[in-house]
């Protein structure tokens, strides 16, 4: 097929427009749709959570929370997290319920040595191998496992457990098998596919022994993990008060307290968040220890560190409110969309039912209703999102709007179809060499005059 022939311009229906003019009036246009848009959307997504927040009374500074336990609720009213704060659901969803409480006291050890660090890893819920009875998985179960309709994980390796009674057996081998166990539930003890649920009361102590307790007179309890040390001397810090000693290894005891973070720094170990604090005699321990009896000895409270309740108290006397409902934020939700809610169920779920330390954490509540606390509240980072959600789109949609505006007013359409400033009307006669263009002298002779501009 023979090349087509190009069409001279002056030949063309709609003649070839200036590029710069139609390219900034699509992009005025362009930015002044998305501008509007943006302040429609940032108004549910920024400005009325912002508003929410200052009018919350929640303040800034942190109490701390314990997760009593996860529930999963079939018909939820209220979200702990939900992934899309636009579409919130009111189906299945799960909630996670804490014990709110005040702080607890910062504790300074100083010259400590000898010192050991002991982890007790439990079972990993999410990475553990599980046997699902559906598939014909839990015949030849053997062990103590816990089993969640019908999913068992194997707890043997990591937890001794003491019980007595057990209800009737269930038997998970053969061809009816996993029929049989498909809603199996609870602390199973199974031999060979052959399981039996656990009754109430029972124990289950975590397999961390051998812990070093000789020549210590400091233990320190922070979730999985134990610190030991000989220390010199505790020194307690009190808001508004000096410093003051509250424990020397002149005492000849042991003092144990649960705590949320130890930090050794070059004035000391420091720990935060302290209770439970007690002062035991050294018949309490030999040269090893287990996780379990030093968790029990943290809250007993033989002997109180402070007369006056008032230095690592008892998590008792720090009480606000039993069974808080916990929120990832004032709203319940998060706008994302990269599975951030399934993370935050991962570290702030863990209320104690696999046997490993439950979530302790930093929160904050209104004192007109300590029955809601939120993960994350940070009023100064809301004020900085919400100054940068407003002024930069508003700004955008004014200066959209105004070059529009603009370009109505200087920028009109010839008799050639063809788009040019107001003003501008000679600039069709720069031509280039060997082109011809009709005088604008001769544009308004009547068409008599045939006078042409050869440049």
């Amino acid at each position: 097929m023979p090349k087509q022939k190009p069409i001279p311009p002056e030949d063309l229906i709609i003649p070839p427009q200036d590029n710069r003019i139609c390219g900034s009036i699509c992009v005025f246009q362009m930015t002044a749709v998305l501008s509007s848009v943006a302040l429609v959307y940032l108004t549910v997504a920024v400005y009325m959570p912002t508003l929410r927040a200052f009018q919350s009374g929640v303040s800034e500074i942190p109490a701390m929370c314990t997760t009593t336990r996860v529930y999963k609720n079939d018909e939820c009213v209220w979200v702990t997290c939900g992934e899309w704060c636009l579409s919130k659901s009111s189906g299945a969803c799960e909630q996670i319920f804490v014990n709110l409480r005040y702080n607890g006291s910062e504790l300074i050890f100083e010259n400590c040595t000898n010192t050991a660090n002991k982890t007790c890893y439990g079972i990993d819920q999410e990475n553990a191998k599980k046997s699902r009875c559906i598939v014909d998985e839990c015949k030849n179960l053997t062990g103590t496992f816990n089993c969640t309709k019908g999913t068992c994980i194997n707890i043997t390796d990591a937890f001794e457990c003491v019980f007595k009674d057990t209800e009737l057996p269930l038997k998970c081998s053969g061809r009816r098998g996993k029929i049989t166990c498909i809603e199996m539930d609870g602390l199973q003890s199974c031999n060979r596919g052959t399981c039996e649920k656990i009754k109430t009361p029972y124990n289950c102590d975590r397999r961390c022994v051998d812990i070093p307790t000789r020549n210590k007179n400091v233990i320190i309890l922070s979730g999985d993990k134990v610190y030991l040390s000989q220390c010199q001397r505790a020194i307690a810090t009190i808001p508004d008060e000096e410093p003051k000693t509250v424990w020397t290894e002149d005492d000849d005891n042991i003092l144990v307290a649960s705590c949320y973070t130890i930090k050794n720094t070059t004035q000391g170990v420091i720990a935060t968040d302290c209770i439970n604090g007690s002062l035991l005699s050294k018949e309490f321990l030999t040269d090893l220890a287990n996780f379990t009896y030093l968790t029990y000895l943290s809250v007993v409270n033989t002997v109180l560190l402070d007369p006056e309740r008032k230095i690592a108290p008892p998590e008792a006397d720090l009480l606000i409110a039993n069974e808080s409902r916990l929120h990832i934020n004032m709203e319940g939700c998060v706008n994302t969309l990269s599975d951030e809610c399934k993370e935050f169920f991962r570290e702030y779920g863990k209320d104690g039912t696999d046997h490993n330390a439950r979530a302790r954490f930093p929160c904050f509540y209104a004192e007109s209703d300590p029955n809601k606390v939120m993960a994350r509240f940070d009023l100064e980072g809301t004020y900085r999102h919400f100054l940068v959600a407003s002024i930069l789109p508003s700004i955008l949609f004014v200066v959209s709007c105004v070059m529009l505006v603009f370009c109505q007013k200087t920028v009109e359409v010839g008799d050639d179809a063809k788009m040019r400033f107001k003003g501008c009307a000679g600039s069709d006669l720069i031509l280039g060499p060997g082109d011809k263009s009709v005088s604008a002298n001769n544009l308004g002779d009547g068409g008599g005059g045939d006078s042409v501009m050869a440049l």
